[in-house]
């Protein structure tokens, strides 16, 4: 992937914004989430095939689906609420590219604009799971939790 167009370049400041401030703010799910989501991206970016121009790819669907699983084990495992919208929204956009592999007369544009609305969605997850919570005070789940 080159840095061509603008919405590269916009995805790439969000993806640094999301995973910044998780990494600042942010437990062990913000910080895993982070990290995964920031591996996703590279490896998408380094594996991805220009030359494929219709049709999900292979190795791309892969790592969607490592994502989820990371994303779904993050959501089953911690005690916030923001995983799990993360985890849907990119749970989305997995049954979007299933669903363009399915049928090929989804349109590959509209694939394409809402696995990209889904893919800002699941970073905006993690920004506002990140953002959302008191550095200094435990969240509102784990008073449940405590014996």
């Amino acid at each position: 992937m080159t840095f061509g167009a603008p919405y590269q370049w916009i995805n790439l400041l969000a993806l640094v914004i999301s995973t910044g401030v998780a990494a600042w703010r942010g437990r062990w799910p913000e910080r895993a989430a982070a990290a995964a989501m920031a591996l996703a991206w590279l490896a998408t970016t380094v594996l991805h095939d220009a030359t494929q121009l219709y049709g999900p790819q292979v190795l791309i669907m892969a790592i969607d689906v490592a994502l989820l699983a990371v994303l779904l084990s993050i959501a089953l495992t911690s005690d916030r609420w923001w995983p799990m919208w993360a985890a849907a929204f990119h749970g989305l956009s997995v049954v979007l590219a299933l669903a363009m592999m399915a049928d090929p007369k989804v349109w590959a544009r509209a694939g394409f604009i809402a696995a990209s609305v889904f893919g800002y969605l699941t970073m905006l997850a993690l920004f506002v799971g990140a953002v959302g919570r008191k550095p200094s005070s435990p969240d509102a789940a784990s008073r449940l939790t405590e014996p």
